[in-house]
């Protein structure tokens, strides 16, 4: 078997394996842009604030509360 023969077995398993490219310039089967959208939506519904934020969230408020000076400290780093 010579090495041509060898890249000819290679590039047909290849081809089989893989799915065909299209064109450019050729049109998609059907329009994207609808299940793009859908999936943004779900994807909007589903997203909350989990309970450690919150946790975060009143830590920080307390922190200020307490040391009213550190207000500062946390403004630099913003």
């Amino acid at each position: 078997m010579t090495k041509l023969e060898n890249h000819d077995d290679v590039r047909a398993i290849l081809k089989k394996g893989f799915p065909r490219i299209r064109a450019a310039d050729e049109e998609p089967r059907r329009d994207l842009w609808p299940a793009m959208l859908r999936k943004l939506d779900a994807h909007a519904l589903r997203q909350r604030v989990p309970w450690y934020d919150w946790a975060l969230l009143g830590a920080l408020a307390g922190t200020l509360a307490f040391f009213p000076t550190s207000i500062l400290l946390f403004m630099y780093h913003l």
